[in-house]
């Protein structure tokens, strides 16, 4: 019977299997007649068009482009939301078990069960498959078209105008100047033959004058006034809080009136009916000017400080100092130059050869001042270098970048120049002014920087004599200094020519995370774990800090029990600490299971040394034959134990010397310890009368001093050893035992100022080592010498 059946089944599941595959495509051909999939595909379709074109638009492209990312972002959404149905179809097909591998097989009915779910998770699953495609083709278009959009970009910087040094243009390019000049007049004219603009622009001028008048009482008088009230207010103070207080808003003061000068000046150039189609871009772009030129001196002077030595970034003489800032000034000049000659590009259509005339002096001023800028820097750097040679350590770096800075600078300006002399007008703008713009960067980064850094050293430091020991010297600075470098990144990606949607695609990979293997890494994985494992890493110090102060101190634990329960706590809640954020961020480890293996084979070669020292550390913790406070020999050292760490125990010796021991010594080695059990401790006092002294007298002497001295216990009781005849004493033991072994020395020396002072008192000697020197034949020696005398005589 089974076997009649066996076909019949076979033919309805590949029936089955048939009709599934037929109702797929169909369902996929459905869902690519519905929104969104249907704009996705006619998207992709007009890109593939567009990207064929050589000669497609910037702007086109970007817009193209804009709606791809768009579209990929919703796929991509679309793709990693799983429904209901899905979900509930694998976990059904999870729980028949793993599939059979090749060559076995399974019971029909489950085989048939899971081709079924397979084919119903696969219909379920099309709008994901869909998405997924969708996502990867958006991807791919995306990409070209960004490759696209940067080689029109380096195509067009590659274009090359006349050499503007070649005399025969210089004619056109003034002939054109005045058509220009002489067009402004013709539209002047026309406007001052108009009644009603005529009438317009007279009664505009009141509010021009009135606007202008009000910027130069602001810039003459108000912010002069303004600043040197603040000064002399904060100069009168004494809180550090509240000078830091003023100084900022001073520091504020100095770039708030002239914006607000420049604002009005704006304002009233725009009151100004003057309605001239040939200045429309020229008169917008005051603005742009006017702000570089005002951020360009408030940099410079807070970087150089030409009246405040003491608050100079770069240190320099005053002299030099002034210079710096005035360069710092006529730097935002140069790029407001550069602004108006773009915007007049624009108002007026200049030849090629009377552009890249226009460009040369532009361009040899910002030239020249960004050289003579980086010999300042050089001179700063030099400066630097003779005053920290007795402090080596932290200067090498700033230096360093200081240096590559000057490189960089001397460089961007001999290339401007060469570039803007042999015709490529555009590549001489780029490699002037993004390296102009990318110094006003680092000035402002500059001024964060030393301003966090001195206001944490003004909270931190409660007395002026601690400040050079403040957050300078702590891990402080390089925290701030990552922090501010991805702050300032994107800025100075958009200032080399990176475009805001490479700073988005950026972003985009960052949040999407990449692929390793089977774990998926992303910033908000990143930020996850590091999130979660500093939380842990904080509850656990808290909890140590809870024990150590306040629960174990009210136990009768002795200190080293209470150190080892916080430093085995502190293990375990590391250990907690980086599994629970492994889990938090979703993180699968399984398929590190062979590089683990693989170190576990490392560390038994490599670093079983470490190793033992830690497993010795941690027996060390939970069997605790020595602790802290200990006194301890071991390895030829004796003294007390003040730290057991980790690798290692920290032993203190009477001389106040550290020893550190490998933890795995004390394991392995012979180790004494006179205080495991308790302080007491067995002290021998050796002592010698001499031959013919009164022996009980010495026995009560040395008995009454060991029972009258408040550290010798009454029990076991002390005892007196006679212990030996020597060559000139009769020398005794007194054996007792004390309750504090570590003051055995000063029990001892007690007990010989007592035992001497009254052995001394009742007549009893104590001798020293005395010797008899005869010589044989000395009355021969003698006779003879007396005789050899007479003879003489």
């Amino acid at each position: 019977m089974q076997q009649r059946m066996r076909p019949f089944v076979c033919g309805l599941v590949s029936l089955l299997v048939s009709w599934c595959a037929l109702a797929e495509e169909a369902a996929l051909t459905t869902l690519h007649q519905k929104e969104p999939y249907l704009s996705w595909d006619q998207t992709a379709s007009n890109a593939r068009q567009l990207l064929r074109e050589p000669s497609a638009e910037t702007a086109a492209l970007e817009q193209l482009r804009a709606t791809l990312a768009d579209q990929r972002a919703e796929a991509y959404q679309l793709s990693q939301d799983k429904s209901v149905d899905v979900r509930w179809l694998e976990a059904q097909i999870k729980s028949l078990g793993p599939e059979p591998k090749d060559g076995d097989s399974e019971p029909e009915v489950i085989a048939s069960r899971r081709a079924e779910l397979e084919n119903e998770l696969a219909t379920a699953s099309a709008p994901i498959f869909l998405a997924d495609a969708a996502y990867e083709r958006a991807n791919l278009l995306v990409g070209e078209i960004d490759q696209q959009i940067r080689q029109q970009l380096a195509d067009k910087l590659l274009t090359k105008s006349p050499t503007p040094l070649w005399p025969g243009h210089w004619g056109d390019a003034l002939r054109e100047l005045k058509r220009y000049a002489s067009q402004l007049r013709q539209e002047f004219r026309a406007v001052r033959q108009d009644a009603k603009q005529n009438q317009a622009m007279t009664g505009s001028i009141l509010p021009f004058v009135a606007l202008t008048g009000l910027a130069v009482l602001i810039m003459l008088l108000v912010q002069p006034w303004a600043i040197n009230l603040l000064d002399r207010f904060s100069r009168s103070l004494t809180r550090k809080s509240t000078i830091l207080v003023c100084n900022l808003f001073s520091t504020l003061l100095r770039l708030v009136f002239p914006l607000l000068t420049a604002m009005l000046l704006l304002t009233a150039i725009s009151v100004l009916k003057l309605p001239l189609a040939s200045a429309q871009q020229t008169l917008q772009a005051l603005g742009a000017v006017a702000f570089y030129i005002v951020l360009s001196h408030w940099l410079g002077f807070l970087i150089f400080r030409p009246k405040a030595p003491e608050q100079r970034i770069i240190q320099l003489d005053s002299p030099s100092a002034r210079e710096g800032m005035r360069i710092c000034q006529l730097l935002g000049l140069f790029l407001g130059l550069i602004v108006l000659l773009t915007a007049l590009k624009g108002d007026y259509s200049f030849s090629a050869a009377s552009s890249a005339i226009l460009t040369l002096p532009a361009i040899l001023l910002g030239s020249w001042l960004m050289w003579r800028l980086a010999q300042l820097l050089s001179q700063a750097a030099h400066s630097a270098a003779s005053h920290a040679q007795d402090s080596e350590q932290g200067s090498h770096v700033s230096r360093g970048i200081l240096n590559a800075l000057i490189w960089l600078m001397k460089t961007s300006s001999v290339l401007s120049v060469v570039f803007v002399c042999l015709g490529y007008d555009s590549l001489a703008r780029q490699a002037i002014i993004p390296m102009v713009m990318s110094i006003a960067l680092l000035a402002f980064a500059m001024v964060i920087y030393y301003g966090l850094l001195n206001l944490m050293a003004r909270i931190f430091t409660r007395d002026t004599r601690e400040e050079d020991a403040g957050p300078s010297e702590s891990l402080l600075p390089i925290v701030l200094i990552v922090i501010i470098f991805f702050l300032f990144a994107p800025a100075l990606a958009l200032i080399w020519g990176a475009r805001l949607t490479d700073i988005a695609e950026v972003w985009r990979l960052l949040s999407d995370g990449i692929e390793l293997g089977d774990v998926r890494l992303s910033l908000d994985v990143i930020i996850t774990f590091f999130v979660v494992l500093f939380a842990g890493i904080l509850l656990t110090r808290w909890i140590q800090y809870v024990l150590r102060n306040s629960v174990l101190p009210k136990t009768k634990t002795d200190p080293g029990a209470r150190t080892a329960i916080v430093t085995g706590l502190g293990y375990v809640g590391y250990t907690l600490s980086i599994i629970i954020a492994v889990s938090a961020a979703g993180l699968n480890l399984s398929s590190l299971a062979v590089v683990a293996g693989a170190l576990s084979v490392g560390i038994g070669f490599g670093l079983q040394t470490i190793v033992s020292n830690f497993v010795s550390g941690i027996i060390l913790l939970i069997e605790r034959p020595i602790k802290e406070g200990d006194w301890i020999e071991v390895s030829g050292h004796s003294g007390f134990v003040r730290k057991i760490a980790v690798r290692s125990t920290r032993i203190e010796t009477f001389d106040l010397q550290d020893v550190v021991v490998p933890n795995s010594d004390l394991i392995a080695g012979i180790v004494k310890n006179m205080t495991l059990r308790s302080n007491h401790g067995r002290l021998v006092v050796s002592v010698g009368v001499a031959y013919g002294s009164d022996l009980n007298i010495v026995k009560e002497v040395l008995m009454d001093a060991a029972k009258n001295h408040a550290m010798v216990l009454s029990y076991p009781a002390p005892s007196l050893v006679f212990t030996s005849l020597g060559d000139s004493a009769l020398q005794f033991e007194l054996r007792c035992f004390i309750r504090d072994i570590k003051e055995f020395m000063v029990v001892k020396s007690d007990l010989l100022f007592d035992i001497y002072q009254t052995l001394t008192d009742k007549g009893v000697s104590i001798p020293f080592p005395q010797r008899d020197v005869s010589i044989k034949g000395l009355e021969a020696l003698v006779k003879a010498w007396g005789g050899e005398r007479g003879v003489e005589r």
